[in-house]
């Protein structure tokens, strides 16, 4: 014990303590980064009529957030660092998307001058 109070280092339940962030699999981080780049790309590519400029936008920063994710999954060799930078790359891969596509339907709800 700490003079915080108990050690919380081994407690499963906190987000840095996830068996995903130890575990030497790199699939683990990269199937399910690709699967989410490969349905944001389809969502822009379904968004192209409504506003061209943030839909190839949006299919660039997925492409480039998924080969940074394929790149760090095949070059890093510490096992918790490969996957703290992966578990990031598609969190802001998910988040840059998602306002991306609210900025494509918000331009769509917009009146035409």
């Amino acid at each position: 014990m700490n003079s915080v109070g108990p050690s919380r280092h081994g407690d499963p339940n906190l987000v840095r303590n996830q068996p995903a962030l130890h575990t030497p699999k790199r699939w683990i981080w990269l199937v399910p980064g690709l699967l989410l780049a490969v349905a944001a790309i389809f969502a822009f590519a379904v968004s192209m009529p409504i506003n061209i400029a943030l839909a190839w936008i949006g299919i660039a920063f997925v492409t480039a957030a998924a080969v940074a994710l394929v790149v760090t999954a095949l070059s890093v060799r510490d096992d918790r660092q490969r996957n703290l930078v992966m578990a990031g790359l598609m969190a802001i891969m998910a988040a840059m998307s998602l306002v991306l596509l609210v900025a494509i339907l918000w331009a769509n709800a917009l009146p035409r001058a």
